[in-house]
């Protein structure tokens, strides 16, 4: 089956980490669903947040997995009268789109500004990272005229 694009909604840019496109509890889920690598029942991902500390009813599980489920981010399955979900793409890959999704938007409102920006701040955080950016520069310039 081929894979859905998530589609993320905005961006929390005070927040780090998955929390950065989805709410606390869609990020609690899926960690939970990454963790488990196979499908979960909504009780087994229930009972996992409980042991994490969430005190949190069924149907509210319910809810945030197909929540989830809609925006792309996990697959289910009915295995008799209950739903197993599972994720429908890697931690990487999540971390892939929603780098994709802020540079995209970024770039389709402020292009000029956007990438000044990202030179400026990646020489201030980590200068031998502008040598990895050369090097792919340099890389797409060469596919581009042979191509």
């Amino acid at each position: 089956m081929a894979k859905r694009t998530p589609r993320l909604s905005r961006l929390r840019t005070d927040r780090r980490g998955i929390e950065l496109a989805l709410g606390d509890l869609e990020a609690a889920v899926m960690k939970v669903i990454w963790q488990a690598g196979e499908p979960l029942p909504v009780e087994a991902v229930r009972q996992a947040l409980e042991d994490e500390g969430h005190k949190i009813a069924y149907t509210t599980v319910m809810t945030t997995l197909a929540r989830l489920h809609k925006k792309g981010l996990l697959e289910r399955e009915m295995h008799g009268r209950a739903y197993h979900y599972w994720a429908a793409l890697t931690e990487d890959e999540f971390a892939h789109t929603v780098a994709e999704s802020a540079i995209n938007s970024v770039l389709g409102t402020f292009s000029g500004p956007a990438v000044a920006y990202f030179v400026e701040a990646l020489s201030e955080r980590d200068p031998r990272q502008l040598d990895l950016l050369a090097e792919l520069l340099e890389r797409k310039r060469n596919e581009r005229a042979d191509g």
